[in-house]
């Protein structure tokens, strides 16, 4: 039974469990080069809320980096 789903290819990280709302932190990268060799990455937060039946999980913000996760 899936609670919850997000459609990523990343690293996960929960925030710890006595911290409430529960947040789950995914550092993702672009695999696409650009004119210059770059690829970007991301660090995007999102919310769990059981409460919502939808299998998605609200983002909550998203950092761009120049850091690969």
């Amino acid at each position: 039974m899936k609670l919850k789903e997000i459609n990523r290819t990343a690293i996960q990280s929960w925030s710890p469990a006595q911290h409430h709302p529960i947040y789950l932190a995914t550092g993702t990268r672009n695999t696409q080069l650009d004119a210059s060799f770059s690829t970007n990455a991301s660090l995007e937060f999102f919310d769990l809320d059981l409460t919502d039946p939808s299998l998605g999980m609200k983002s909550c913000g998203s950092l761009a980096s120049s850091h690969r996760f």
